[in-house]
């Protein structure tokens, strides 16, 4: 039997707080037949560890320039790639690439954003990161009608570059046991903020509906409907309160203007009690004193 190598890339993504988007699981390898194959999995994962600042950033008449910082937080040199992606948001308040909206059913969303790169520049396209150091990207924006209060949104999205020596040398090749089958995944990361242009004033409103009980990965949690009206987006801290205390924050929660409504997941830092009662409190976080948009009351069963 002739050794086999596969050279399999894996995708890894990092997530803004307003691109809460749910990772699929990769489909599962099938197991060999015991005495035939050997299964050898290295995985390399370091040098993927990059930070953007800000997070999130508007263009109007009065800003039409913003410098955004790739900071590499790791301890290897870091190549990324500089691109704008165009996005939706989905009920669920996942992220999704517009290119795989078809894959689920949700065409119609789509059709409902406005693509701002039309009006955004950004340079350079690629930036070599030293350890511990970052480069700034520049970002320009002509104005939107000015006409009409629609908003238009792009995301930066900066995404590490594998390195050219990924694989496997001739020597680790040579090493290989007869009939052994090796894997090696290299992780490409990935991270995004929303650049968002207006021509006109924010005409937004916004309302909770439904409050449910939920679960994450570290315990209970309240489920918040978001509704949104208008053709601008919402963006905030979602707040849990009792009348004694906060149970529950979530930070840089957005609605986009393509979701008339979205469920955002608020992990609670304690179980409720039967009867308790919360109030679910959306305030705009615009560097400002927090603004309330909108509230709610749940009763714990």
């Amino acid at each position: 039997m002739k050794r086999k190598f596969l050279v399999m890339p894996g995708i890894l993504t990092l997530l803004t707080p307003a691109m809460a988007a749910a990772q699929q699981a990769p489909l599962p390898i099938a197991a060999p037949k015991a005495a035939e194959t050997q299964i050898n999995l290295p995985v390399q994962t370091a040098a993927a560890n990059i930070n953007i600042t800000p997070r999130r950033v508007i263009f109007d008449a009065s800003k039409r320039t913003e410098a955004v910082y790739v900071f590499n937080q790791g301890t290897t040199p870091v190549t990324v790639d500089v691109a704008l992606v165009d996005n939706a948001m989905l009920p669920s308040g996942e992220i999704v690439p517009m290119a795989r909206l078809s894959e689920r059913g949700a065409e119609a969303i789509g059709a409902k954003v406005r693509s701002a790169k039309p009006f955004v520049l950004a340079a350079p396209s690629r930036l070599i990161l030293p350890p511990g150091q970052g480069k700034t990207v520049r970002v320009r924006a002509s104005l939107a009608d000015s006409g009409t209060t629609a908003e238009y949104r792009t995301h930066l999205t900066v995404t590490t570059v594998p390195p050219a020596d990924t694989g496997l040398t001739a020597e680790q090749a040579a090493a290989a046991e007869k009939g052994e089958l090796v894997l090696r995944i290299q992780s490409v990361f990935g991270i995004s903020i929303p650049l968002i242009v207006r021509g006109g004033t924010p005409d937004a409103t916004g309302s909770i509906g439904a409050i449910a009980p939920g679960t994450t990965r570290d315990g209970p949690a309240l489920s918040v409907t978001l509704q949104r009206k208008g053709s601008t987006s919402l963006y905030g801290n979602l707040e849990l309160r009792t009348a004694k205390e906060v149970v529950g924050v979530a930070r840089g929660i957005a609605v986009y203007p393509e979701a008339d409504e979205r469920q955002a997941l608020v992990p609670l830092l304690r179980p409720l009690k039967k009867g308790e009662v919360v109030t679910a409190i959306y305030s705009a976080d615009d560097g400002k004193k927090p603004t309330q948009i909108a509230s709610g009351t749940y009763t714990a069963p």
